[in-house]
This record gives structure tokens, sequence and C-alpha cells, in this order.
């Protein structure tokens, strides 16, 4: 009800009060293949990548016009990011919800710069424009084995994957980079 001290919208609580967030979702496409970071000391990962969206509007002719094209800096964090770093490539067309933020830093040549970032909390092919098929992941590699893309999986879920019949990618397409920072 309006007119409660009771705030609207997202909010998380601090030490020094609620926390207002400001929560967007885009849709558009992947501009580059997202790079997986891994900081072992902090056993901490994320994942980062670029996303367009540009508006389309109807011109004063009638006609369908493109308009600005904004561009987000897109970060997943732990099982997230290795999910994400294995299932969106550059071109895809995706819709990203989370937190906006902005990043702030003083370039090379003196200039004052801006990011725009969505920390997310859901990403996912937009399948208004193409067949999507979703396949949770397991952990195949060897026990003991370090495997930077694993997730967690319930318990009785080890049996490997169907074998699908489809071709291997040719080398070096839909290849993930892994950083350790």
């Amino acid at each position: 009800m309006l007119g409660t001290d009771r705030p609207l919208g997202p909010v998380r609580d601090t030490q020094e009060g609620p926390m207002k967030d400001v929560m967007v979702t885009v849709s558009g496409f992947v501009g580059n293949n997202p790079a997986l970071h891994v900081n072992p000391a902090k056993d901490r990962q994320w994942t980062t990548f670029r996303v367009a969206s540009t508006r389309r509007y109807v011109n004063d002719d009638g006609e369908w016009t493109d308009g600005r094209t904004l561009w987000f800096t897109v970060k997943a964090w732990q099982a997230a990011a290795a999910n994400v770093a294995r299932s969106v490539r550059k071109g895809d067309p995706v819709v990203v919800t989370g937190r906006l933020e902005i990043d702030e830093w003083t370039g090379p040549d003196g200039q004052e710069r801006m990011t725009l970032e969505i920390a997310a909390s859901a990403v996912g092919i937009d399948a208004t424009r193409g067949k999507v098929e979703f396949s949770r992941m397991v952990h195949h590699g060897p026990l003991g084995a370090p495997d930077p893309f694993a997730v967690d999986a319930p318990a009785g879920d080890d049996e490997p994957a169907p074998d699908t019949g489809a071709a291997p990618e040719p080398e070096g397409e839909g290849q993930r980079e892994l950083v350790n920072a």
C-alpha cells in the first residue's frame, strides 16, 4: 500500500539500512565469446561478455528504423559463470536480467570512461529468435580431476549424457577462453 514506509522495488538490507538496486532486463545479441575468469585464491569464478541492444522503431515515413545501440558488459558469478561460458556464443540472441551497475575508470589517455554492467541473475538464449534446447550440466571428468566448468550435480545424476550423433565442432569454433586472475 502506498503511503507506508515500506520501500518499493528490489531491496537488500544492509547495515546502513535498505538498499535499492536498479534491476534491468535487456534483450540483444552477444558481441564476443564469454571469458571464464578463475581466482583460485578466493575460490571465485566469473564470466564476462558483451551484449548489444538496438532499439527498433517506426519512423515518420512508417518504416522500421534502427535506433542507437547500447552496449552492456554482463557478469555472471560462480556456478552460473561456468554454465554461461559453455552455453553462450558470439552472435547468440540473449535475454539478460540483473542488477545494473556502472563501472567508471580513467583510461591510459587520462580520459574518464564508463561502462554499463549487468550483474546477471539470469541469462537465456532468446527462444523467439530460434530453437533452444536445454540440458543440465553434469560433471563427466575423472574423479579428483579439476574441471573449471564443473557445476554441482544432484546425487545420482552421474550417468553420461546420451550420444546425440551430432558432429564435433570444427577446431576453434565454440571454444571458451579460460583466464586465471
